[in-house]
């Protein structure tokens, strides 16, 4: 009986050894198996994640390659309107040994704008000289007769001879500026066409545009330099996204700097008004990649805080010497600004304060949201410091808006 009993005692003690043992293992087994799981569900997620990552940069590359494709039509288009001249200007016998001097300057007359020093144009503008070329046509220095002022008159030319669209730029260009009165924007006097030629008369700035400024500078800018370009430059923008005006294209070439140091913003050429569908075809990109912000690279709906975006850049450029994405082809550079950090700016201009580039930190995310939301909150938040001479005293009576750093 008492070995009955031992037996009992030591099968249960070993029983219980024994279940627990099992128990433990079937516990770790099961624990390897939810391990393995999750390591698969992890793979799984990663992988999903890239196919999505992957799925979003094609669709940024195929609005990047339709503006890619925009760009390589208006060169073959310039081309051939540079063929088309040159072979009617050639003789009969199309010989091109028997070019002349001459016929070359026909040539060039044709391409940039059939009009000369001299000529009179719509029996209005005595043309003075030639200021700037470009792919749609030619900026010339004019005399108003009606004003009795020098102007700036803009010719439809080279591509604009084969583009039908160039045609509608220029009047969505007028259609944009008449909309905005400010002494920052260059003003708008008249719209007109002659025997064909298209041409839009404005205010002419004597002076120089921010990038041959930086040009003539061979280095950057200080923060003192650029903050009252800035300033008048938001000044302008407010006025310019209050009237419904996006100017979309934004860069130093498109900000001009009289002698007395006034800014003056140009070129609404791809200006877009809000809430008015815009005249280019879905998904394509237009304006220039180095300062595009990322919602603009994708190809969708834009507000006034791409512009935001482009001042950014625009600063970046100015106070460091370089842009913030350097990439060798323009579509590496608008995937940067869709996908990639932006370098500090104290890493290129280790004298820059904190304060700005937070700024431009700011100014540069990716996220509209993230960044300013209005030029006028912009232009408050401009740093400043007690030794920048543009600074005025704040009114009596008045809270001071402005940061000292």
């Amino acid at each position: 009986m008492e070995a009955l009993v031992i037996l009992i005692v030591f099968g249960s003690i070993f029983g219980s050894i024994v279940v627990s043992r099992l128990l433990k293992y079937r516990h770790i087994e099961r624990m390897r198996e939810l391990e393995t799981g999750a390591s698969r569900g992890g793979e799984v997620l990663a992988l999903e994640a890239a196919k999505s990552e992957l799925e979003v940069r094609l669709r940024h590359l195929e609005s990047i390659v339709t503006n890619v494709d925009y760009e390589l039509n208006a060169k073959l288009n310039r081309l051939s309107t540079r063929h088309l001249a040159l072979e009617a200007a050639l003789p009969a016998g199309g010989d091109l040994a028997a070019a002349s001097e001459g016929i070359a300057a026909e040539t060039e007359r044709v391409l940039r704008g059939t009009v000369r020093p001299g000529q009179l144009v719509a029996n209005r503008f005595e043309i003075i000289r030639l200021l700037g070329t470009g792919g749609m046509g030619a900026v010339y220095l004019a005399r108003d007769q009606n004003l009795g002022e020098e102007v700036a008159l803009k010719v439809v030319a080279g591509l604009g001879l084969t583009d039908p669209g160039a045609a509608e730029r220029l009047r969505r260009e007028a259609a944009a500026a008449r909309r905005i009165s400010h002494v920052n924007v260059v003003r708008l006097h008249d719209i007109g066409e002659e025997g064909g030629l298209l041409f839009l008369s404005m205010e002419f700035v004597d002076g120089e545009s921010l990038h041959q400024r930086l040009t003539r500078l061979g280095r950057p800018m200080t923060a003192e330099e650029l903050r009252p370009l800035l300033a008048q430059l938001c000044d302008g923008l407010a006025v310019a996204h209050d009237a419904g005006v996006i100017h979309r294209d934004l860069k130093p070439a498109n900000v001009l700097i009289d002698r007395n140091g006034n800014v003056k913003l140009i070129d609404f050429g791809i200006a877009r008004m809000a809430h008015v569908d815009g005249m280019t075809a879905t998904g394509m990109v237009l304006g220039t990649a180095e300062y595009m912000a990322p919602e603009q690279v994708r190809g969708g709906a834009v507000d006034g805080r791409a512009d935001l975006y482009a001042i950014g850049v625009i600063a970046y450029v100015a106070l460091t010497g370089q842009a913030p994405f350097v990439r060798e082809t323009p579509i590496a550079v608008s995937l940067a600004h869709v996908t990639d950090p932006v370098p500090s700016p104290r890493t290129l201009t280790p004298s820059l304060t904190p304060a700005w580039e937070a700024l431009l930190m700011r100014l540069l995310e990716k996220s509209p949201t993230m960044r300013f939301q209005t030029a006028s909150e912009l232009r408050h938040a401009l740093p400043v410091s007690a030794s920048d001479p543009t600074v005025l005293g704040p009114q009596v009576g008045a809270p001071s808006t402005e940061r000292l750093t």
